[in-house]
């Protein structure tokens, strides 16, 4: 591998442009890989949209790695997916295979057999199918966990795991435009919620803890929910009450970090359920990237991505915690203060800073591995 352009192929089911967590980290790794003219290479082979041929029909020992999986026919997907990674390795000729999630298992296998080293990221809910991770990070030479404590979810499935904690990436240059764009300051700046309406993201407490904010300090701002899920029906009836939120659906990336950058602050406080939790949270360095403090909860990955340019609170269930703390942060010394405290320690999450550490881990594994 020559050492400042080790070829890198990275297999995802999840790509852009849908909104996620995983989709965002396998796009910047691909941009910062690019930024630096590193040959790179993304299979992106989406189990949603997978249709098996006849011969994948026929149930493959090799692939199934749990009853459930035989009797749904998740196998299927692992045999397509080594079929055409093997192909992949052979046309490309990587010196290291990425794998951005469990699901891409047999593309480690496939790697494995053509001897080369391989790196699995591990983000938090995938991990609940316990017998597919196990033999994903089985397979893979180096774990790259979003957070510490997705370090520690893996490292309970397999205690001698070769695990590495590297944070997700934004382009932090996008939001400070986004933040020196503002022509004045708003008056009325919103609070601002951007998630999937899922049960995990808690958005009924966020709603619930808005009624209870003294009307004196809401000044006329509103609380801006911006997103789609099941959970959309259910979140506007019990907003059907009050006049001051507003649903958006999801908005184009622009417009996203444009409003990140004119609210007085961003709100979201995950609770856990299982292995269904935050496992880190991008969202919350984008917006303290938009100059935007951020009230989070302490669950999961939360702490770290909100480090001290936000507020957590210790009962995410609790409205008038959060309530609370959105009082504390309208105020606006304080919000200026939790400000700068995000603006000193957002340039870690620089895509530049972040792919700086997965080459490092990159030329690491590939030397050992040699």
């Amino acid at each position: 591998m020559d050492k400042k352009s080790p070829r890198v192929l990275l297999i995802t089911p999840g790509y852009p442009p849908p909104p996620g967590g995983i989709q965002t980290v396998v796009r910047n790794i691909e941009r910062g890989l690019r930024a630096r003219n590193i040959p790179v290479q993304v299979v992106y082979i989406d189990p949603s949209d997978f249709t098996p041929s006849i011969s994948d029909l026929l149930p493959r020992p090799r692939w199934c790695y749990s009853a459930r999986a035989t009797v749904t026919g998740k196998y299927m997907y692992q045999k397509t997916a080594y079929d055409q990674v093997t192909q992949e390795i052979a046309d490309f000729e990587p010196d290291i295979v990425h794998a951005l999630h469990v699901r891409n298992w047999s593309a480690l296998v496939a790697a494995n057999e053509a001897e080369v080293p391989t790196i699995l990221s591990a983000h938090a809910l995938e991990l609940e199918e316990t017998p597919l991770a196990q033999k994903a990070i089985s397979a893979a030479d180096a774990v790259h966990a979003v957070s510490e404590f997705t370090g520690s979810l893996v490292r309970k499935i397999r205690n001698e795991a070769n695990v590495e904690v590297i944070h997700p990436s934004i382009k932090v240059e996008d939001y400070e435009k986004a933040k020196d764009s503002l022509s004045h300051d708003h008056e009325e700046r919103p609070i601002v919620t951007v998630a999937r309406f899922v049960e995990r993201k808690n958005i009924e407490t966020v709603i619930e803890a808005w009624k209870k904010v003294d009307n004196r300090l809401k000044q006329g701002r509103k609380l801006v929910l911006v997103g789609e899920g099941p959970k959309k029906k259910e979140l506007k009836q019990s907003a059907s009450d009050v006049e001051d939120i507003k649903f958006t659906g999801w908005i184009e990336e622009r417009k996203k970090r444009q409003l990140l950058a004119e609210s007085a602050l961003f709100v979201m406080v995950p609770k856990q359920i299982g292995f269904d939790v935050e496992g880190f949270g991008i969202v919350y360095i984008e917006a303290q990237a938009a100059g935007t403090p951020v009230i989070g909860s302490q669950t999961g990955g939360v702490p770290e991505a909100v480090g001290e340019g936000g507020i957590t609170v210790n009962e995410p269930g609790n409205p008038a915690e959060v309530a609370n703390c959105i009082e504390t942060l309208l105020d606006e010394s304080t919000r200026q203060q939790y400000s700068r405290k995000a603006a000193s320690r957002i340039d870690q999450f620089e895509i530049g800073e972040i792919i700086r550490e997965h080459l490092e881990s990159y030329r690491k594994i590939y030397t050992q591995y040699k």
